[in-house]
């Protein structure tokens, strides 16, 4: 079975917004008819690298050239909203956008924070690996998300 050959009942993401499986847990923090956002979930010690959030279609898709004009649209707009939101909750030096799709096929765009002082060392996906970054627990993530949403809105 290849990542392409998920769908539906199968696919994680889709299991997520049905509100099962392992991808539940972290906030939702906007969404439309099209597209969904949320803050990456806590792991298995309870904590997470604050600043990561996912951009996802509501509908089963694996790529970016197999989403409609209006789902790019969307995607387009909150990747946006998602990294300013970001910008100013969080004041980090960068925030970084990725489309990957290796993992899991259904389309997922991270929009992410490397934090102030991330040492060098630490390559531009890795930057949540330096112990000195940003992490908390559902407390944390929950103010973060309170404070995440307003700049979805319009």
């Amino acid at each position: 079975m290849t990542v392409s050959d998920l769908a539906g009942e199968d696919c994680p993401i889709c299991a997520k917004h049905r509100g099962e499986g392992y991808l539940v847990g972290g906030p939702l923090i906007w969404q439309d008819e099209h597209i969904l956002v949320f803050h990456r979930p806590p792991g298995g010690a309870g904590r997470v690298f604050l600043g990561h959030l996912f951009i996802e279609t509501r509908r089963h898709v694996a790529y970016v050239d197999q989403l409609t004009d209006t789902e790019a649209t969307a995607v387009g707009w909150a990747a946006g909203r998602a990294a300013k939101a970001i910008r100013h909750t969080l004041d980090p030096e960068y925030v970084f956008a990725a489309i990957v799709g290796r993992g899991v096929s259904h389309f997922h765009q991270h929009v992410f924070a490397r934090h102030r002082g991330t040492p060098e060392e630490f390559d531009w996906m890795a930057s949540n690996q330096w112990g000195e970054a940003p992490h908390g627990g559902a407390a944390e993530l929950a103010d973060l998300a309170d404070r995440l949403r307003p700049h979805f809105m319009v």
